[in-house]
């Protein structure tokens, strides 16, 4: 190099407010600049020809600093590594970046330089401190926020808090196998989210029907009424036309049964098709209103109503509840979910899709259903079949839900080896969480 060239880079490296160093391959210093030595702390002139690991013998303070020294010359290798020093004036954060300085194919010499970048670093330890806190903020509303809309409902008070539960114990239960996906591994957060928010969607769906406890629900009253009133005229008609009074009678008596065969089927879990065809029978008995016009005691509606085979609502109804998913998709659509909490809005929004394409709403099936949002639906399953807050329903024990569960997997429903792994792992077991 000639001289006048050497000059300029002396002077270069001596006005850089950035620590320099070139390395031997073996750790000896060839050459620093001033900001080097007071990073080092040491003289100007008792660093040229000192290895790293004598360096490292004179001070016991920066112990942390010499390591990715060491690791470059010693792996070989380039790497770039923040890491933190205490000094008198405070800590400090010193950027070290290694690289090397090649005679054609060869590794003759490392190159370091060491920046002070305890400004940009104190700004993103300030901006990671209030992304944490924003983030805090909205999982307690969203915790909050579930919380009272479950327990406006009798029937659906514990659902979501107890599906948070299992789904925090499971992947807390994975974690300690080694068993967690990639997406969930780095960050659980954003799935649990996605379990408080998977029914969301509910607040949109009409209370006499989210709610509703027994098939006919408030329109049990009316037609009591209608019986009632029926039974008075056919009273009446006993007193003025006395000749007709086993008639009558026997019209009154068949009301009376079909009110007693109504009442217990209204809140009965099951009905066989037995008792599904004398409702119907009843439901076209004749009933006289106060104006002694005759209409049969149930309405098209009414009918439909008592005679469904399992639960309390009507296909009508049935249609509009599971609307809640495709409400939940909307809902969450409107928020703007970035970074890991992207997929949140996928996850909750198909927690009713089925392997085989019979769920709801997209009829998605297969290698279309993310991990996450599989086992978002197995706990959905599992919680309804287990619930103990539903008062149209007694708790299935946890074995024969998990039978049923295991049939679905046969079915071709759910994903049979993440059951099996729930099953495993106990988090299902009721805790006073």
């Amino acid at each position: 190099m000639e001289n006048q060239e050497l000059l300029m880079l002396r002077r270069l490296l001596r006005d850089m407010s950035d620590g320099v160093l070139l390395l031997e391959m073996n750790g000896t210093i060839l050459l620093h600049n001033h900001a080097a030595a007071q990073i080092l702390a040491m003289p100007d002139d008792s660093l040229r020809g000192k290895s790293i690991a004598w360096i490292m013998g004179q001070t016991d303070v920066y112990d942390a600093l010499f390591e990715p020294l060491l690791a470059a010359v010693g792996s070989r290798q380039k790497l770039t590594k923040t890491i933190p020093i205490l000094r008198d004036d405070g800590l400090r954060y010193l950027q070290i970046t290694t690289d090397f300085l090649m005679q054609g194919e060869e590794k003759i010499g490392v190159i370091v330089q060491i920046c002070d970048v305890t400004d940009s670093a104190g700004l993103f330890i300030a901006n990671k401190r209030l992304a944490d806190q924003v983030v805090n903020l909205m999982n307690s509303f969203v915790e909050v926020m579930v919380t009272t809309i479950d327990g406006s409902s009798p029937y659906n008070a514990n659902h979501t808090k107890s599906m948070v539960a299992y789904a925090r114990r499971y992947l807390d239960w994975l974690g300690k196998q080694g068993e967690l996906p990639e997406t969930v591994a780095a960050n659980s957060e954003p799935f649990l989210m996605s379990v408080w928010l998977h029914d969301i969607g509910k607040l949109l769906i009409p209370y006499e029907i989210m709610d509703k406890p027994t098939r006919l629900g408030s329109a049990l009253t009316e037609i009591l009424h209608r019986v009632e009133v029926g039974r008075l005229m056919l009273r009446i008609g006993m007193l003025t036309h006395p000749e007709q009074t086993e008639s009558l009678t026997a019209k009154q008596n068949a009301l009376d049964s079909a009110a007693e065969l109504i009442g217990q089927a209204n809140g009965a879990g099951f009905l066989d098709k037995e008792t599904r065809d004398r409702l119907k029978e009843a439901a076209s008995l004749e009933c006289l209103a106060a104006d002694g016009t005759a209409h049969p005691l149930l309405t098209p509606q009414e009918l439909e109503a008592i005679t469904i085979e399992r639960g309390t609502l009507t296909a009508a109804e049935r249609e509009i509840m599971q609307s809640h998913v495709s409400m939940t998709q909307m809902l969450l659509s409107k928020v703007e979910f970035r970074g890991d909490y992207k997929r949140v809005p996928e996850w909750a929004g198909r927690h009713h899709e089925l392997l085989d394409g019979s769920g709801y709403p997209d009829h998605l099936q297969g290698d279309e259903l993310s991990w996450e949002t599989r086992l978002l639906t197995i706990l959905d399953i599992y919680d309804a079949l287990t619930a103990e807050d539903r008062p149209y329903k007694k708790p299935m024990p946890p074995e024969r839900a998990f039978s049923i569960l295991r049939e679905m997997a046969g079915e071709g429903k759910l994903d049979g080896q993440i059951i099996e792994s729930f099953y495993q792992s106990g988090a299902w077991v009721k805790h006073n969480d």
